[in-house]
């Protein structure tokens, strides 16, 4: 990975940091001297992303649950005093014909890609604030975009993201906070397990391809933002 200087100076938050992006994405700025908070549900793969990296919090948390993103970035704050970056990279993907969506996959997936985004967003944002500095970034997919089949509740949930990001961007660029939507395409990640592809594995994208082009937009300038990229495998997005 490469990246400016300024990127080891920061303190950030990378959420789903146990696999896929958001591990590479951590593991990403770790090896570049960021100090990174590795959020996630499950502590053994936290440690695995840690890799023996020193400049790190393994934190569990669930993304979903208000009270406990509070928590966690409050204790992020007092132990560097402040927060310079979010990478909001939890999420859950599902598919079902919408006949056969059920109430409680909407939920899940509301949940987790939406709330699980605002929630770590609104918590680090009033320190953001207070010192006139931050970046926070934001995964929305293509399936937001384009019409694929069975991935009504999903592409929704993906499509909300890209309009969290657009709406806080204008309401915060001009205090000095960074907005970034990362519009991906299919990335060979553990989520593709027990479905069908729209590509061959080995033409997706792979995480660390996709957590490359993640920091390169976080990192043009301290004074300059890439508010919008969208990330594609050179062979588009079907067979």
């Amino acid at each position: 990975m490469t990246g400016p200087s300024f990127l080891a100076e920061q303190r950030a938050i990378v959420t789903g940091a146990s696999s896929g992006i958001g591990r590479a994405v951590a593991r990403g700025l770790l090896a570049m001297g960021t100090r990174v908070a590795l959020v996630g549900r499950d502590q053994m793969r936290l440690e695995e992303t840690a890799d023996g990296h020193s400049e790190h919090l393994l934190l569990t948390c669930d993304v979903r649950d208000d009270n406990q993103v509070r928590a966690t970035v409050t204790r992020v704050e007092q132990a560097w005093d402040g927060v310079d970056l979010l990478v909001n990279s939890a999420g859950l993907y599902q598919t079902a014909p919408l006949t056969e969506t059920s109430n409680a996959m909407w939920d899940d997936l509301w949940r987790t890609n939406v709330s699980g985004t605002l929630f770590p967003t609104r918590a680090v944002l009033p320190g953001m604030l207070e010192r006139g500095h931050g970046t926070i970034v934001m995964i929305s997919s293509v399936a937001g975009y384009r019409g694929f089949a069975n991935n009504t509740a999903y592409a929704a949930t993906k499509l909300a993201v890209a309009g969290l990001a657009r709406s806080l961007s204008d309401e915060v660029r001009r205090k000095g906070v960074r907005v970034v939507n990362a519009t991906i395409g299919p990335v060979d990640t553990p989520v593709w397990a027990g479905s069908g592809t729209p590509l061959e594995r080995e033409d997706m994208l792979t995480p660390e391809e996709t957590a490359q082009a993640i920091i390169n937009a976080i990192s043009v300038s301290k004074t300059q933002v890439l508010e919008e990229i969208v990330l594609l495998p050179q062979k588009g997005l079907y067979h």
